[in-house]
């Protein structure tokens, strides 16, 4: 009787079996930030950026709002940064741009440009560990740094250190 050969998908020898390689892992990719008000046809209120965050949250947002609507020859309008960015709220004192409020990832964050001089004026060992990350992580150049300051915790209070600073330095 011929004799067939071993079917190649089954070992010959039980106990040399081979364990079943495990499955690759699939690489996690970051997802990209949620932008709250992407469409430029769709202007939201100033309200509508509060109301779209948890109520302690929305207390430090509209504290924001509040600290520099108070402040001399400074103006609030709703500005469409770009489908990646969204709207977010603007400030302006006397017509050059101070900074920006808006929700990323359902985070309010202030954006701040500061010239060299509005940047020396800044007490930077005085900040939170929450403002001197945003100081590190500052990108542009020495002329001109862009901080993104977020709001929750001791942001605020470090928000509301650097526009002094730089409303301090701004030539009326």
């Amino acid at each position: 009787m011929p004799r067939t050969p071993p079917d190649k998908k089954t070992p010959t020898h039980p106990s040399k079996a081979q364990p079943a390689p495990a499955a690759p892992r699939p690489a996690r990719v970051p997802q990209p930030p949620r932008v709250a008000f992407p469409k430029k046809n769709q202007q939201p209120t100033p309200a509508a950026f509060t109301a779209r965050l948890p109520l302690a949250l929305g207390k430090r947002f509209e504290a924001a709002r509040t600290f520099l609507l108070k402040q001399k020859d400074v103006v609030e309008d709703v500005y469409f940064y770009g489908p990646s960015t969204g709207w977010a709220l603007r400030y302006l004192c006397g017509g050059k741009p101070l900074c920006a409020l808006l929700l990323h990832s359902d985070l309010p964050v202030a954006i701040v440009s500061l010239e060299a001089a509005a940047s020396v004026a800044v007490d930077w060992q005085a900040l939170s560990p929450i403002g001197q990350r945003a100081q590190k992580t500052a990108h542009g150049s020495p002329s001109r740094l862009w901080l993104d300051v977020p709001l929750a915790g001791t942001g605020a209070a470090d928000f509301k250190m650097i526009i002094r600073a730089k409303l301090a330095t701004m030539a009326p």
